[in-house]
């Protein structure tokens, strides 16, 4: 009867029991906590630590038996739409707090917090989640949105290091033009024909086009009055502005996609010509990745428009010259 009882006492002494499975003697338990870090990080509402610090991320915890990739599926979750903020100078876990089973590996998956988040589930029988994403409309609106997972950890003191990556494409534009004495002011770009949501699987951080997705056309942010390309000139002219960058489902192009350019075509001061709505087809382009940095650059001439059908592509934190990465939201 007294070891029934000193058993009932140490359940009570243990917060959220029903949700530790597994729990080792008081003097060994250890708590479950976080460390993160973002990769490459350049923009946006959420892409530096200290960004993610402010805004803050939702977790999710599964048991298995085994290794994930030896697991026949993930089972119930032991952390379940945790949210996980940062007040003061270190991350606090709500609900906390959660410990380290006695036996087993878990399998962490999380992403930072953002309304445009939907549906994020487990398949019967899947060992990984997938969650559903919508592309706001306009790019000051467009959040940098990042995601981590952390497999097969077993008990330990230390925080649990999530890694959080990019799972969005941005796009930038840039301008040129051979005809040298020709000025060329740019008032209009526009990406049309994109879709704009997707389901993203944690498994292989890849995207697939969601039933209610669209083909959406949107405005890329050009500064007050155009921004003028000189004719001849050795490198092209960016025309990225602060917090202009598009960040977009990564998508393979439709038959549909394409940029449409509006410019002005000016020789010694004088307008002699104006291209308006001129389509530039993507359809040939290669499909966008999560985490690429794609950069198409126009070629201008005075009836229309060409692009680079091999952009640009580099690391997402890749210094550029003149202003072509904007700067992170305050």
């Amino acid at each position: 009867m007294k070891k029934i009882l000193l058993a009932a006492v140490a359940a009570l002494a243990i917060v959220g029991c029903s949700q530790n499975e597994e729990i080792e003697k008081a003097g060994e338990k250890a708590e479950i906590n976080f460390g993160t870090v973002v990769k490459n990080s350049t923009r946006a509402a959420i892409t530096k630590d200290a960004a993610l610090q402010e805004s803050g991320f939702i977790v999710y915890a599964y048991k298995t038996a085994e290794a994930i990739a030896d697991a026949t599926k993930l089972g119930d979750a032991l952390m379940d739409s945790v949210e996980v903020t940062h007040p003061s100078d270190s991350w606090i876990v709500d609900g906390a707090p959660y410990y380290w089973p006695f036996e087993g590996k878990i399998q962490f998956f999380a992403y930072a917090k953002d309304d445009a988040v939907k549906n994020f589930k487990v398949a019967a029988d899947a060992k990984y989640p997938t969650l559903e994403y919508t592309i706001a409309d306009t790019a000051p609106t467009q959040i940098d949105f990042v995601v981590a997972k952390a497999t097969d950890l077993s008990k330990q003191a230390a925080d649990v290091s999530l890694t959080f990556t990019h799972a969005l494409t941005q796009v930038n534009f840039s301008a040129k033009s051979e005809n040298t004495g020709m000025e060329y002011k740019i008032t209009s770009v526009k990406l049309a024909n994109v879709y704009n949501s997707g389901t993203y699987n944690f498994k292989d951080g890849k995207w697939t086009k969601t039933d209610a997705a669209i083909l959406k056309t949107y405005d890329y942010p050009l500064a007050d009055g155009g921004v003028s390309v000189t004719g001849g000139a050795a490198e092209a002219t960016s025309l990225s502005q602060t917090n202009g960058a598009l960040m977009l489902m990564p998508q393979s192009m439709t038959a549909t996609s394409k940029i449409i350019i509006t410019y002005e075509v000016w020789k010694d001061n004088v307008l002699i010509d104006k291209v308006e709505n001129f389509d530039i087809s993507l359809s040939a382009v290669a499909a966008w990745e999560a985490g690429q940095k794609i950069r198409y650059t126009l070629a201008l001439t005075s009836k229309g428009a060409t692009v680079s059908f091999a952009p640009s592509v580099g690391e997402w934190g890749e210094p550029e010259t003149d202003p072509l990465n904007p700067t992170p939201a305050a």
